[in-house]
């Protein structure tokens, strides 16, 4: 197992998707609490699934009978999947919070 592969690279890749995504969907939301909320939710959302495809893609890489699996029972393996991802949230999801703080102080027709 190659460390910055496998482990640091995917991390700060999270890393910096929690920091930028927030900033990229303020650009569409609108301003206030419901655009807040929507901004995170949007953001977790992203993420979530972008920690799904990565951990999806790397158990299919190293064990070709999870691809037979997924072919025979598709809905079997999300439990699975969605568990690194709600594990992966320790790293991402408090920068995600702070990144998403951040936003009401460049707002400008809405007061906090």
């Amino acid at each position: 197992m190659n460390f910055a592969i496998e482990l640091a690279l995917p991390i700060a890749a999270l890393i910096l998707l929690s920091i930028a995504l927030p900033f990229v969907w303020a650009l569409v939301l609108p301003e206030g609490i419901p655009g807040l909320i929507a901004n995170f939710a949007l953001s977790a959302l992203v993420i979530s699934l972008a920690v799904f495809a990565y951990f999806l893609t790397w158990h299919t890489a190293r064990n070709g009978l999870l691809i037979e699996g997924l072919l025979a029972k598709p809905g079997a393996y999300w439990p699975f999947f969605l568990g690194w991802a709600g594990k992966t949230s320790l790293f991402w999801l408090p920068v995600l919070v702070l990144s998403v703080a951040a936003q009401p102080r460049r707002w400008k027709d809405v007061v906090w």
